[in-house]
């Protein structure tokens, strides 16, 4: 069960992560009532986070750390996001096909593998296509689909029929909005977790990118549970309980340690 207080928390990250949240999903995703749902959004509403709506609530234009537009997320964290972009990077061996979902940490992969000849990259973003339309020895496919404004990347159901009929990877990199030891890997936006999870159908091996910041934070919906994931890059130091988890799941943790 999880506390008034945390509950209220996850709610304020959601809402930053999307602007909006409904009260269904709120209910169903924390086995709560609907009242007990609208006392959290109006508390929320009551100290400046939001703003009710019919069935659910949106972010406050005026709310403290709303969430950054694509250029700014790209400087978050950005010294950390592109020490694991590169480590993961040099998993990839010329000739290899590889999915890359819409998140920044994988645009730094993306960079990264701009000179590794023979590759075929898969991807539902628009600017890791940019990133790597002018490497001729890269062939660089986009799902397309509906454009998501918000991160420049294509979802929908088209976007997910192409990536399941159509395609295979050896390996597929993507990032997530949270991770944790008990209820496994969590998105923030349903289209762009669709996305992911077909690719998780066409990947031989599935890399999770994710910085410390993410550990330990849940999120909407689910993504994926741990022992879906083959590897997990990342500069978390884990304790001997995340150790004994991964274990557990099979899942190989190449930490990328701090630059000297």
């Amino acid at each position: 069960m999880i506390l008034p207080a945390d509950r209220l928390q996850h709610v304020l990250e959601l809402l930053k992560e999307r602007r909006s949240v409904s009260c269904s999903e709120l209910c169903e995703y924390f086995q709560v009532s609907a009242g007990t749902v609208r006392k959290d959004l109006r508390m929320l509403e009551d100290l400046g986070h939001a703003k009710r709506t019919y069935g659910g609530a949106v972010l406050s234009i005026a709310a403290p750390d709303a969430p950054a537009v694509v250029a700014e997320r790209e400087v978050q964290n950005a010294a950390v996001k592109d020490r694991i972009a590169r480590r993961a990077a040099e998993m990839v061996r010329p000739g290899e096909t590889v999915f890359i979902d819409g998140s920044t940490t994988s645009l730094f992969v993306a960079r990264h593998l701009r000179q590794c000849p023979n590759l075929t990259v898969i991807t539902n973003a628009e600017r890791v296509v940019m990133e790597l339309c002018e490497c001729e020895q890269i062939r660089t496919i986009c799902t397309g689909g509906a454009l998501r404004r918000s991160n420049l990347s294509y979802v929908g159901e088209n976007a997910e029929r192409l990536i399941r009929d159509t395609f295979y990877a050896d390996r597929m990199f993507f990032s997530c909005f949270g991770i944790s030891r008990q209820f496994g890997v969590f998105d923030a936006v349903e289209s762009e977790s669709n996305v992911k999870k077909a690719m998780f159908g066409s990947a031989q091996e599935i890399v999770l990118l994710c910085d410390s910041s993410k550990f330990g934070k849940l999120g909407f919906p689910k993504l994926a549970d741990l022992s879906q994931l083959d590897c997990l890059v990342s500069d978390f130091c884990p304790d001997e309980e995340w150790e004994s988890v991964l274990k557990q799941h099979r899942v190989e943790l190449v930490r990328v340690p701090e630059e000297a």
